[in-house]
């Protein structure tokens, strides 16, 4: 078996492993210009965590938060290769699939939102926790069905 196929299917060896892994994430970080903007964001967010006195329980959700919008970041880019590699002509299947994948990294962003305005709006504006309750209605409710009217509106102009 030739070295690049051997690479490829993986490793049982625990080092080896870890190498991969980390190859598929710095290859994805330089690959992926949304991946290295969301790596960006996160830094900046939990390193807040620092200087602002963050409560124990709040810099888990914020660290869940930026690990939740990174994590969902590199399955899009899992998703994106595979339908690359399935096939390079216009399918509207793979459309559909990779607007899902994107779609999955912006509510991890909304989600990650909600979090921080809850987190860091109280510390650093006395926002009350009913703005947060606020944002996260229209995220889960308001912005999806808006989004179905934009959509649909672009439709009818192509």
């Amino acid at each position: 078996m030739k070295e690049k196929e051997k690479e490829q299917l993986g490793s049982n060896n625990l080092k080896e492993s870890f190498e991969h892994a980390i190859e598929g994430i710095v290859e994805s970080i330089i690959s992926e210009r949304n991946l290295r903007i969301h790596f960006a964001i996160g830094l900046l967010v939990i390193a807040a965590t620092f200087f602002l006195p963050v409560k124990r329980e709040d810099t888990l959700w914020i660290i869940f938060a930026v690990f939740f919008v990174i994590w969902s970041e590199l399955v899009n880019t899992i998703i994106e290769h595979l339908m690359n590699l399935y096939s390079k002509e216009y399918h509207p299947v793979i459309k559909i699939v990779k607007d899902v994948s994107a779609g999955v990294v912006l509510w991890a962003t909304l989600f990650s939102v909600t979090v921080g305005i809850m987190v860091f709006g109280g510390i650093l504006f006395d926002w009350s926790l009913e703005i947060a309750k606020i944002f996260a209605i229209i995220s889960t409710v308001t912005f999806p069905l808006l989004s179905i009217k934009v959509v649909r509106s672009w439709k009818k102009k192509k």
